[in-house]
């Protein structure tokens, strides 16, 4: 019979409206199936509406949907995470209602909730380090916060500075014991989709003209729901304090369209554009200019990050006991193959979706 262990206990996904969000609120309800030394705990998915048909579905995976307006309504947040022991704190810009106007705004509402709810222990998700060199985010003193500042107010500049200055809110309103964060930097390899267009069309991978030596690291949807729900069904004192990165490879943009032609079993063509028409190409394929800004900035092509240094860790292995998947392993996938073929209907290619 499973014995449940202190600083374990219900687990609160943010962001379920996104596609990581559904990924991650999925292994945390199988990893207890898996793993029969672990316990199932109630699974509770934050959405904005529970009757869409991505509520329904995560009904039918078993985690309970609670629906609330995060932006406005504070007592509604501090009620759906009251009794909550963990928070995965899930900021996702390409969910369909996150914007570069309420990116920072999201992560301090959900925060501030969590604090008067007393949840135990915080999981933060972000696809930035703090070791890149960044632009400085803007703050009313114009320097960067520290560790216990707490920002008052934020002009909406870059994900990068308002995911750096929502972890420093974070680490203001919290002790240390109780917070995780999860690192997943660089190329997610299902980003990647949202170039399958251009590339089904002109059969290359466009790749900027300039910087083709920034290095960029990947991780797949499954290395990120993996390594949270490890952490999650764990007892708090095992994570806390730490950062986790979670990465598989490391790429410079050059190798990484190199990568993806070989995988896709295709001549090595690259075809170098400015960034501005590189973006355009991300916009006209995601329909969303936030969105595309927030996939440039991912793949380092907003600013030349002079001084990055960037290295590979165990820290999945370490966390999950699997390493990350390649995107070798991710193109010999038939469904993520079949993403990239021209497929024509009544004269259009066929949608895709981006992870």
């Amino acid at each position: 019979m499973c014995k449940q262990q202190i600083g374990k206990g219900s687990i609160f996904v943010s962001g379920a409206d996104g596609d990581k969000g559904v990924a991650i609120v999925q292994q945390l309800l199988q990893l207890p199936a898996q793993h029969k030394h672990l316990c199932s705990q109630h699974v509770y998915a934050g959405l904005p509406d529970a009757t869409t048909p991505r509520a329904r579905s995560i009904k039918g995976l078993g985690a309970q949907v609670i629906a609330f307006d995060i932006f406005n309504d504070h007592e509604a947040a501090v009620k759906a995470l009251t009794g909550i022991t963990k928070l995965c704190l899930l900021i996702d810009p390409l969910s369909e209602r996150m914007q570069r106007s309420n990116a920072y705004t999201y992560g301090k509402a959900f925060i501030d909730a969590a604090k008067e709810a007393h949840v135990e222990h915080i999981i933060f998700l972000t696809p930035f380090t703090p070791l890149d060199a960044v632009s400085q985010p803007a703050s009313p003193s114009n320097e960067q916060p520290t560790a216990t500042a707490a920002p008052t107010s934020i002009s909406y500049g870059s994900y990068r500075s308002q995911f750096m200055l929502i972890e420093s809110y974070l680490h203001s309103q919290f002790d240390n014991s109780r917070i995780t964060i999860l690192r997943y930097p660089g190329v997610l390899h299902q980003h990647l989709l949202v170039l399958s267009k251009y590339i089904a069309q002109h059969n290359a991978f466009p790749l900027p003209d300039k910087h083709l030596e920034i290095t960029v690291e990947s991780c797949n949807m499954s290395d990120i729901a993996r390594a949270t729900a490890c952490v999650a069904h764990s007892p708090t004192l095992r994570h806390s304090r730490n950062a986790y990165k979670i990465s598989s490879s490391l790429l410079t943009l050059e190798e990484m369209g190199q990568r993806v032609l070989s995988g896709l079993q295709r001549e090595n063509i690259i075809n170098r554009m400015d960034s501005a028409t590189l973006q355009q190409i991300i916009c006209d394929s995601v329909g969303n200019e936030d969105q595309a800004i927030f996939l440039m900035e991912m793949w380092g092509l907003q600013q030349k990050l002079s001084g990055r240094r960037l290295e590979i860790t165990r820290d999945l292995e370490a966390l999950t006991g699997q390493s990350g998947k390649s995107l070798n392993e991710y193109f010999e996938e038939d469904e993520v193959r079949n993403a990239f073929l021209s497929n024509h209907k009544n004269g259009e290619l066929s949608s895709f979706k981006v992870a």
